[in-house]
């Protein structure tokens, strides 16, 4: 069950062609802009002989909400607008065409996080983004963003955060803590994800001091965090999340690596052997070589593919320089990313063998259900991501 709450993002092309305030038809695009297939998630874990699964069922419920949360967006985008408006002199605005393509998240999504996570907590369930041309200011954040929200009664709350996480950050854990790092701390729902100049850091409140974090290894900055509605605080308030972004291009780079890469990537971490097969961490074992495998993917990708889209995007929004960085694929780096899938899908057949030896017959027999279902997943991933190569690869004119 697949129910579409909002449009599909798939009108990019059209869409960014017809913003032209924001200069968009000068986006970074790859050179082949062919709309790629939309990913398609397996889950196991059935409850039912139906054949309904965990995430059936958590679509049906995310779907059988679609108009309440729907209206709960739609004022969320006004609150949103207005602040944009006021603080225009401070460098931030609102593209309303934009962040109304997607002000809920998809049925399809929302179980995919929970499934992911393991938390039924999903923080953006109701999102928007604003663009702020300079969010390495972080006055622009704490003395004016905030403060603008709280006028309009949406606050920040706080959450569990992990002792182990936030170690991460700079906090100096107890004797306490330190024993057992997974205990947890009240922080504030916000996340600080930029390459920060040292001298912003002295501007962050004591409130806000570990909710600075680091970029993410695709190369992804933003500022994103949780809000909820003043008065419901206290009656299970829905989470209304918004992201600062450099600006249009770099929400559109977001999208390509979302779609075209992280996407496709992060469906092989849903599949049956990667949540069931992968903890035996010896060296050498097929668990350790099948887990190696697939960090080289996403390390072939990330380095190829995201990091360069967000660089370009940001170089054009924050710094207004046009110069981009090619996106190439060698003929070696296409031989090696079939050398890993090959290495990959080789170490998998070899978990499900050695699972076999000491299964039961019931279990041989959903183990070979669970391997033809991830098998048939990662040649579909495979094909995603050689598309995904030929779309973006910039092969020199012939």
């Amino acid at each position: 069950m697949n129910i579409q709450i909002t449009p599909n993002f798939q009108t990019k092309t059209s869409y960014v062609q017809n913003q032209n305030k924001f200069k968009n038809s000068a986006m970074t695009m790859p050179r082949y802009n062919n709309a790629l297939t939309c990913d398609t998630v397996s889950f196991g874990n059935s409850i039912s002989k139906g054949g309904a699964t965990i995430a059936d069922h958590l679509e049906a419920q995310v779907a059988a909400s679609a108009e309440r949360l729907l209206r709960i967006a739609t004022t969320y985008l006004d609150i949103v607008e207005s602040v944009a408006i006021n603080l225009k002199d401070k460098g931030f605005s609102f593209d309303r065409a934009y962040c109304e393509l997607n002000p809920v998240k998809s049925p399809k999504s929302y179980a995919s996080k929970v499934v992911r996570s393991g938390s039924f907590k999903v923080p953006d369930t109701i999102r928007t983004t604003l663009y702020c041309n300079n969010p390495y200011d972080l006055d622009n954040l704490f003395k004016y963003l905030l403060p603008e929200m709280e006028k309009r009664g949406y606050v920040i709350p706080e959450i569990e955060e992990t002792v182990e996480n936030l170690m991460k950050r700079g906090y100096i854990p107890t004797a306490e803590e330190a024993a057992n790092p997974k205990m947890t701390k009240m922080v504030p729902d916000l996340d600080i994800r930029l390459d920060l100049p040292p001298e912003e850091l002295a501007k962050v409140p004591a409130r806000y001091r570990f909710c600075v974090g680091k970029p993410q290894k695709s190369g992804y900055e933003d500022i994103q965090m949780r809000f909820i509605r003043d008065f419901d605080k206290k009656s299970n308030p829905v989470q209304h999340e918004l992201l600062v972004l450099f600006g249009p291009n770099y929400a559109h780079a977001k999208h390509c690596e979302s779609s075209d890469v992280y996407n496709h990537l992060r469906e092989m971490d849903e599949l049956h052997f990667s949540m069931n097969m992968l903890n035996n961490k010896t060296v050498g074992s097929n668990a350790q070589k099948a887990e190696r495998y697939m960090d080289l993917l996403k390390q072939m990708f990330r380095g190829k593919i995201s990091q360069k889209l967000f660089l370009n995007a940001k170089n054009k929004d924050y710094a207004e320089i046009d110069d981009r960085i090619p996106i190439t694929f060698s003929k070696e780096d296409e031989q090696l990313f079939e050398g890993y899938f090959n290495g990959l899908k080789l170490r998998v057949t070899n978990l499900y063998k050695d699972a076999r030896k000491t299964a039961t017959p019931t279990e041989k027999r959903q183990l070979t259900k669970d391997y033809k279902s991830d098998f048939d997943a990662l040649e579909d991933i495979h094909g995603k991501l050689k598309a995904t190569i030929d779309n973006y690869n910039e092969k020199p004119e012939v």
